[in-house]
């Protein structure tokens, strides 16, 4: 279990002085307010600056200790409770907020910028503040919006993680939590994998009721919100939190959709491998071919991920040893832990804290590394001020998905043989699939999802709305038949209303990432510097503008199609091996 005392040993009293040190920064907040009018502009956005920078520090704090206390265990109300003490002190500042945004809303930033360094640093926050103030409800609304979301979304979101943190599994005479039988898919036993995905629907059906009037809530109060707001699609709010353009999340999804046969032409190899004649079950998409005997303990897996990282730079290497010798990680599942895998960037401290359920397998390790790049990119932007450190989705997966390149490129150039060279490309094409076509499938269900949520759904629909989905996605890769209904139950991406579509960010991160890839191949050594610089600069413009810095231009066709090309050569790769392999027995 990871080590919190960074932060604070308990919710004692240092955990209560800084509580009230926030009660007093917003009590400066706002005073800020009622003294605007007689200030200069210059002279409000520097104060504005200043007491943001104090709130976004202290509040990190706070939320982050309790939200990684809750996450370790879910039964433990205690957390939950001082998180909902921030969260109300906070709110009791909406309506100075709405009339801070308002009344800097026409200000001319571009003339500000030129007379003040604090204005200069932090353009795009405010930029993105005068954005904002365009959707704006009255001041009555807003409190009242910010107040019901603690009692509709936020509960809700609460309740899919306490139902799917606690749910026990029987399976061979042993009780299994989620994350644990989600994680035998990896098995090399396809009677236990199969076995294990059918008590896992099981399991699933059983609870459906209640996390799908969860999930049903959550997207009628999103559509409500939105409607208010005055946004013109569902997908405006989302673009303006990604910072990204339509014709950038246009040309991804189309650049996806036009390279799924690909995916499936690999599909049905590896059905026909593992003995399927109509497209690949869903319980074996996650099965393991080639060299399959290797069992990871989480020491191999940090030797591994330590020698990549340092043979990338000292700097990445230093930063991985940093979290596996201070306890930044919490290693294995066990029952009231929340499933899956993320890290909690900590830069007011510059530190970070990574959660993983680890079991030992290839996928494991890559997670392993897939988070510890999260933890890196938070080390770069601990170097900027506080109202710099929030980066956009897209430009986060980017830069994890760019150390799970690395480990893969260093395990591949340690293989025995062509069975373990097997193993290994073919786990990246399950993890590459997964977040490229199963993210587009979770793209047209959500789609779907909003469409119809202006009035209640049923289960049935919301099964059938993810398996055409999965259909769609994968064309004809998998077994029609053996879809999986309930990935809507277990994804807890679907349950943030502040971040919806929590999914194309991930297949813009990994084609992005394999585009960084390309370039550091082709030049090691001046890309080790200025990916750190990039890493840096990620929370201080648009997506389009920052990718700008190193090379990449978003909007082009021939950027995306060519993004593909190392994944297009692995699915060659492994079908080739496929058959050497076969061919040989």
């Amino acid at each position: 279990m990871w080590n919190l005392d960074d932060l604070y040993k308990e919710f004692d009293d240092s955990y209560l002085k800084d509580f009230a040190k926030l009660e007093n920064f917003v009590k400066e907040f706002k005073k800020l307010v009622s003294e605007m009018y007689i200030l200069s502009d210059i002279d409000l956005l520097e104060k504005y600056v200043f007491i943001s920078e104090k709130i976004e520090r202290i509040t990190n704090n706070l939320y982050s200790y309790a939200n990684l206390r809750f996450c370790t265990n879910v039964n433990d109300k205690t957390p939950m409770t001082f998180n909902l003490k921030v969260e109300e002190l906070l709110i009791s500042l909406t309506k100075d907020y709405v009339k801070f945004k308002r009344h800097i809303s026409d200000i001319d930033l571009d003339k500000m910028k030129h007379k003040s360094k604090v204005i200069f640093e932090n353009l795009y926050h405010l930029n993105k503040v005068q954005l904002e103030s365009k959707f704006l409800l009255s001041e009555d609304l807003e409190e009242l919006l910010e107040k019901m979301t603690l009692l509709a979304s936020d509960s809700w979101e609460q309740l899919q993680e306490i139902v799917t943190s606690n749910i026990e599994i029987d399976f061979q005479n042993k009780k299994l939590t989620l994350s644990e039988i989600r994680n035998l898919a990896y098995n090399k036993d396809q009677k236990i994998r199969k076995d294990a995905f059918e008590a896992e629907i099981k399991a699933l059906k059983s609870v459906e009721e209640y996390v799908a009037l969860a999930l049903t809530n959550i997207k009628r109060q999103v559509n409500m919100v939105n409607s208010l707001r005055g946004y013109e699609t569902i997908f405006e709010p989302t673009l303006i939190n990604n910072r990204m353009s339509s014709k950038t999340l246009e040309l991804l999804i189309n650049s996806i959709e036009n390279h799924r046969n690909y995916f499936s032409i690999y599909l049905k190899k590896k059905s026909n491998y593992l003995g399927h004649s109509n497209g690949l079950p869903f319980y074996d998409l996650f099965a393991p071919i080639g060299e399959v005997t290797k069992k990871y303990s989480f020491e191999e897996a940090k030797k591994i991920i330590l020698s990549a990282f340092y043979n990338f730079s000292n700097n990445l290497g230093d930063f991985a040893k940093k979290a596996f010798e201070n306890k930044w990680i919490d290693i294995s599942p066990r029952k009231g832990k929340v499933g899956g895998a993320f890290c909690d960037n900590l830069p007011q401290i510059n530190q970070s804290r990574i959660l993983v359920n680890f079991t030992g397998t290839l996928s494991d390790v890559l997670t392993l590394a897939h988070e510890l790049g999260h933890g890196f990119h938070g080390e770069m932007i601990s170097r900027n001020t506080p109202l710099n450190w929030d980066y956009p989705m897209p430009l986060a997966e980017t830069a994890s998905i760019f150390c799970e390149s690395i480990v893969n490129e260093f395990l591949i150039n340690n293989v025995k043989n062509d069975n373990e060279l097997l193993n290994i490309l073919e786990n990246e094409l399950q993890d590459n699939t997964q977040v490229i076509i199963d993210i587009l499938s979770r793209y047209y269900f959500e789609s779907k999802l909003f469409d119809e949520a202006n009035k209640p759904l049923n289960v049935e629909d919301i099964n059938l709305w993810m398996k055409e989905s999965q259909k769609k996605a994968y064309l004809d890769g998998l077994d029609k038949d053996v879809l999986h209904p309930y990935m809507w139950l277990i994804k807890s991406h679907y349950y943030d209303a502040e971040y919806n579509f929590y999914n194309f960010p991930y297949a813009f991160g990994l084609l992005f990432g394999k585009a960084l890839f390309t370039k550091y191949k082709e030049n090691p050594t001046q890309f080790t510097s200025d990916y750190e610089i990039f890493l840096q600069f990620t929370p201080k413009d648009s997506i389009e503008e920052v990718s700008k810095k190193i090379g990449i231009d978003l909007n082009s066709e021939t950027f995306w199609n060519n993004s593909f090309r190392i994944i297009k050569e692995n699915i060659t790769r492994v079908i080739n091996l496929i058959d050497k392999i076969k061919d040989a027995n």
